[in-house]
């Protein structure tokens, strides 16, 4: 009884000592993040017809890791646009691609605005570009795994689309698959990340405590 106790106070403490630092690193993570700016085009080609649709930047956020944009895109024409897409260019050092996202929009009345948000995972990203296009060109040779997007027409420089059927991966369900693992390597990550915020005599206390115990 008196080690089951022993324990459930051991394990109590690492609970607590996890939640402290998950708070202070979330809260550090926060302070990481910084304002990005970029350029919106709201004239694109639809239906044969030029079409302009506002689009507001409600937050885009980024830190040496990941970030996120959210944009609210509104319908001040009389025209349904049925299909669509937002494509977001992500820069580093203002000229540098990083990576390219596409966001569908659909069924989108006149009148009418709904919110996108893109979350991504690019480091060192201080620059956006978006533009409303009516097509995704690579839409068929485009998977995701673990949060990034996998272009077969350009793995490391070459085509492999011949080789790997990106659309039939996405059929497969690959994406729900690899997001199990992608769940427990973000709680893996933020347990890494908080454990570098504790400083070394957070973890001197700790031990001084558990060797009490025991």
């Amino acid at each position: 009884m008196k080690t089951l106790k022993t324990f459930l106070i051991y394990v109590l403490i690492i609970g607590g000592f996890f939640l402290t630092s998950e708070f202070l690193s979330s809260q550090l993570i926060k302070q990481m993040y910084f304002k990005l700016n970029g350029t919106v085009k709201e004239v694109f080609q639809y239906q044969g017809e030029e079409m302009k649709l506002d689009i507001e930047i409600i937050d885009a956020r980024a830190s040496n890791v990941n970030g996120y944009i959210t944009a609210r895109i509104k319908n001040n024409t009389d025209v349904t646009v049925d299909k669509a897409y937002l494509k977001i260019d992500l820069l580093a050092k203002g000229k540098l691609k990083a990576v390219s996202r596409y966001l569908e929009i659909t069924d989108l009345k006149p009148g009418k605005s709904k919110d996108y948000t893109l979350k991504f995972r690019a480091g060192y990203v201080d620059t956006y570009k978006i533009a409303v296009e009516d097509s995704f060109p690579d839409e068929d040779y485009i998977f995701e795994i673990f949060g990034y997007e996998i272009n077969t027409r350009s793995i490391l420089g070459f085509d492999l689309s011949k080789y790997i059927n990106a659309k039939a991966i996405k059929e497969a369900g690959f994406n729900g698959i690899t997001s199990i693992f992608s769940f427990f390597g973000l709680i893996a990550h933020r347990f890494v990340i908080a454990a570098k915020t504790v400083p070394w005599w957070g973890y001197l206390g700790a031990l001084a405590i558990i060797a009490g115990i025991f």
